[in-house]
């Protein structure tokens, strides 16, 4: 930040001595615009001595996404935006019929098996059932009563999430492939 290129020095008014246009020595005052010496790098010096950064979260090796960094007084802010309990979207790829050591794409092959009995209905049978799970998670962990008006509004919207500390909790969940 030191580096980049700095606002132009404020300008001020100030009277100098000039010749005077017939000469014989005699001078007069001029105002003119010049730079103030307070706002000059070399009197100023670096304008960043001690910068706070805070990370508003931090991301995985292989994700993609915003990563938030506050700067300066913008640390304050990072703590309300945790507040606000936003939700994050994850796509997740998956191959049935191998397994490696890191449960990722690129580890090393651990096992091999066939998966001819899985099919797409079985498939998204068990997902419906972990969404249902996780909807009553949700709902216990929103600390809304589900018996007001504010509680079905914000059912309509999808805006109900957990206001506290709690497990992750799948709101929604598809195969697309």
């Amino acid at each position: 930040l030191n580096a980049a290129p700095g606002r132009a020095p404020r300008q001020q008014v100030r009277f100098l001595p000039t010749p005077a246009p017939g000469g014989g020595g005699a001078v007069e005052l001029v105002a003119a615009r010049v730079p103030v010496l307070a706002d000059h790098p070399l009197v100023r010096g670096p304008r960043f001595r001690k910068l706070k950064i805070g990370a508003g979260h931090r991301l995985d090796v292989k994700a993609s996404g915003v990563f938030v960094l506050g700067i300066g007084h913008g640390n304050k802010l990072l703590t309300d935006l945790y507040n606000c309990h936003l939700t994050r979207v994850y796509t997740v790829g998956g191959l049935f019929g191998k397994a490696t050591d890191d449960f990722s794409d690129t580890g090393n092959l651990v096992e091999k098996t066939t998966f001819d009995h899985i099919t797409r209905e079985k498939l998204e049978r068990i997902l419906a059932v972990i969404q249902g799970t996780n909807q009553k998670a949700l709902l216990m962990y929103s600390n809304i009563d589900m018996k007001t008006q504010e509680a079905y509004e914000l059912a309509v919207k999808g805006l109900i999430r957990p206001m506290g500390k709690s497990p992750p909790i799948i709101t929604a969940v598809r195969c697309l492939q």
